[in-house]
């Protein structure tokens, strides 16, 4: 693997374990099994680094969801759908990366933010126009999409909590957000008569 994609890789992981601003250059390159110099060498600083990561992985987030909600020939109940279905595997892979970025939005400026470049995603999007031919108010539109978010996001940032008061394993866990995958696009359907 290139030098250049170990540090990154490295990067992610320590970032995600301890946070931007407890996260140590020296840190990265132990984990990534290269010199420091070579961390200076390629992204000139910590924060440079860190800007780069996050910003791939915004891209990412923002990329998979334009394509989702700007397809013309699936339904609004169909981009519900992939909508969730997406976002639970990224966060069942990856459920460190969730926490890390609202942890880094609400401790840093908000510059990610505004790079996520939201226009289109779901304001002015296909499925946006869709419900507006469906009748639905802005403010409609708007509970709907916080109510994807919110019952996508919550179990995964609030796992800790569930899995105890549920009284979980890491399979049970597994096993009730594959059922939530599949019974949040109704919900939201039948909640919204779509």
């Amino acid at each position: 693997m290139e030098t250049e994609k170990k540090i990154k890789l490295a990067a992610r992981k320590v970032f995600q374990a301890k946070g931007y601003d407890a996260a140590r250059t020296r840190d990265i390159a132990e984990e990534a099994g290269v010199n420091l110099a070579l961390i200076n060498y390629y992204y000139r600083s910590k924060e440079a680094l860190f800007n780069e990561i996050m910003q791939e992985n915004l891209e990412l987030f923002r990329k998979n969801l334009y394509s989702i909600t700007n397809d013309p020939n699936t339904t609004p109940q169909e981009k519900l759908e992939l909508i969730v279905d997406n976002y639970y595997n990224i966060f069942q892979q990856e459920p460190a990366f969730l926490t890390f970025i609202f942890k880094e939005i609400t401790n840093r400026d908000k510059t990610f933010v505004k790079k996520l470049n939201h226009r289109g995603i779901l304001r002015n999007s296909f499925l946006e126009k869709q419900l507006v031919q469906a009748g639905k108010s802005k403010d409609e539109i708007n509970q709907i999409f916080i109510n994807i978010v919110s019952l996508v996001i919550f179990p995964f940032i609030g796992s800790p909590i569930i899995r105890k008061i549920c009284e979980l394993n890491n399979d049970g866990f597994k096993t009730m957000m594959d059922t939530r995958k599949k019974e949040i696009p109704l919900w939201i359907t039948n909640m919204f008569n779509l």
